[in-house]
């Protein structure tokens, strides 16, 4: 029996939710697909290898029983001295528009000068952090919906990985890519973004 019906109840009217259209970030996504200098090569599949390790030792089934740290790569992408402004030119010159707004976990809604610098949309950003005009780190958060936006994605990258011989790494699934190459850009942009 529908009690709700019997008594003439309507059900309360769900809102919409206010940000849908809005880039949501999470905390533990910060820098799990990140860009880093070529360098690193050794030590990105070193580690890999060790976390792979590490899960494997640690799955009961169902889930892990542990966790394990990404240890701290040998040269920073800071060490390398970029110019911040003229990373972000070339996002900027390929096309991708600053996002302005993020839902960030356990924070809320930002605007203005709170949002993290990135190029982007409301589903997926490339993230530029900065330390004394040099840039810091820089990774990806969220999915790729269309095809303009990987094109203005993929030149921007390539752009970048190309000047200052940069890779990708994802380390949610241990995997790194040599962004120089035609296919390991495809393979990137595919499994990744």
């Amino acid at each position: 029996m529908n009690l709700r019906k019997l008594f003439g109840i309507k059900p309360k009217e769900k809102k919409p939710y206010e940000f849908a259209d809005v880039l949501h970030m999470w905390e533990d996504d910060h820098l799990m697909i990140e860009f880093l200098p070529k360098d690193n090569l050794d030590f990105i599949k070193k580690e890999s290898k060790r976390i792979n390790e590490f899960g494997e030792e640690h799955f009961d089934g169902y889930g892990f029983t542990d966790i394990t740290v990404i240890e701290e790569v040998p040269v920073k992408t800071i060490d390398k001295g970029l110019d911040f402004n003229s990373v972000a030119k070339i996002f900027e010159n390929n096309g991708m528009e600053r996002i302005t707004e993020v839902v960030y976990q356990n924070v809320g809604h930002l605007t203005r000068e709170k949002v993290p610098f990135g190029f982007g949309s409301n589903k997926f950003a490339v993230l530029l952090d900065g330390e004394n005009g040099k840039l810091k780190y820089i990774w990806t958060t969220g999915r790729i919906e269309n095809e303009e936006l990987e094109q203005k994605f993929r030149s921007g990258l390539s752009e970048f990985a190309k000047t200052y011989d940069f890779l990708a790494i994802d380390w949610y699934k241990s995997e790194s890519f040599d962004l120089q190459t035609e296919n390991g850009m495809n393979e990137f942009i595919k499994n990744s973004c």
